[in-house]
């Protein structure tokens, strides 16, 4: 499947490291270049303006989805062409699972969590069948990594559903593997529950 449109889910703040900003910026530059769509939360704050703002200078559609309660205090970035504005959390995790090939996780706090929670949950029930990559900056991500690998070795993850996470602190790394990952077949996904 040719990846045209790729979600961000990542932090409504910068981060105290300068690196979360640097590397959210140069992400967003490696996808645009290849003409590949932005899709994410929206917002005109932290490292989601970040990447909005350098993917609408690179000249590619970024699609901001936004939640009804933060649109009306008026925090998506204005620069935005076309927002969908959901009323549920849950509404909007499926239009960022309708409207995207494949999906990036950037440092971030609950909301990204719970973003990166329900698109593994999706792939692994076969409601879905897209890549999704971690970009482990500075380490952020170590210590969830490791508890997937406890949950892994504890047989409450299996094998296959955590072995489909795509997993680097290298920007370039990522988008490359993101985009050329082989998916398993729809029928394959029994095998990614561990059944």
């Amino acid at each position: 499947m040719e990846i045209k449109n790729v979600s961000i889910f990542c932090g409504a703040h910068e981060g105290k490291n300068p690196l979360y900003a640097m590397e959210a910026r140069k992400i967003a530059a490696i996808l645009s270049k290849q003409g590949i769509n932005i899709v994410f939360g929206g917002g005109n704050v932290g490292l989601m303006k970040i990447i909005s703002d350098e993917a609408l200078d690179n000249g590619v559609e970024v699609l901001g989805i936004s939640l009804k309660s933060l649109h009306e205090l008026e925090l998506v970035n204005p620069r935005l062409k076309e927002v969908v504005v959901a009323d549920t959390l849950l509404g909007r995790k499926d239009v960022f699972m309708d409207r995207s090939d494949a999906f990036i996780v950037l440092p971030g706090g609950v909301g990204s969590l719970d973003e990166l929670a329900e698109v593994m949950a999706s792939n692994q029930l076969g409601i879905i069948n897209k890549p999704i990559g971690i970009l482990n900056t500075a380490g952020y991500y170590d210590d969830l990594i490791s508890w997937m690998k406890k949950a892994v070795d504890e047989g409450f993850i299996s094998h296959a559903n955590f072995d489909d996470l795509i997993i680097s602190d290298s920007c370039e790394d990522l988008v490359k593997k993101v985009i050329n990952q082989d998916r398993p077949a729809d029928e394959d996904w029994t095998n990614r529950l561990g059944l």
